[in-house]
């Protein structure tokens, strides 16, 4: 078989509710806006962030590594649109730190703004983009690191397939605070045949 990188993942994803866009520099005003709007909440799951983050010149800068490592066959990012309003991003989903060679084995990531929370969005984006790394990317394993607290993402995690693997203490930086992480991972098995 085969094997295919990230440079055949498309370029767009649909779910029952949703539309993923990859990586792409035009998203930058959209995607400071989700940032800008979810600025606290998200804070509290992700590493300190400095003030010009906030800003469509930050976002098209990091766009544009996120263009070049998706080229690079090195991740794939897709950000998340409601189908009755493509124009707003609501989140993301993503592939990063794509290893290949013996491993083919990728992280990922996600997050949603506070107010589309338990409306099944977040599977729904989830199961996509592992639908797409089993597939075009051609991924064979998948790991989700989780703080315990974050109970909501670990439900979401274990909804599309994942499994605790283990507890990593003092794993990530979140605001200043070294966090524990869950592993949680999830196996393409029909590549272990």
């Amino acid at each position: 078989m085969t094997m295919s990188t990230s440079s055949n993942a498309p370029e767009r994803l649909e779910t029952a509710d949703l539309v993923l866009i990859r990586s792409r520099p035009e998203l930058a005003r959209r995607l400071c806006d989700y940032h800008i709007r979810n600025q606290d909440f998200l804070s509290q799951y992700a590493p300190g962030r400095p003030p010009e983050f906030y800003t469509p010149e930050f976002q098209r800068n990091l766009l544009e590594r996120e263009e070049e490592e998706y080229r690079q066959d090195m991740s794939c990012r897709y950000y998340i649109a409601p189908k009755e309003a493509p124009e707003t991003l609501i989140g993301l989903a993503a592939v990063n730190q794509i290893i290949r060679g013996g491993f083919q084995s990728a992280f990922v990531g996600y997050n949603l703004d506070r107010e589309f929370l338990r409306r099944g969005y977040m599977t729904q984006a989830l199961t996509a983009l592992v639908e797409t790394a089993f597939g075009p990317l051609w991924l064979h394993r998948l790991e989700a690191n989780i703080m315990p607290r974050n109970t909501a993402s670990l439900r979401t995690a274990a909804r599309c397939g994942f499994v605790p693997e283990g507890i990593s203490p003092k794993y990530m930086q979140i605001n200043g605070v070294w966090e524990d992480h869950i592993h949680m991972v999830r196996r393409n098995t029909a590549l272990e045949d």
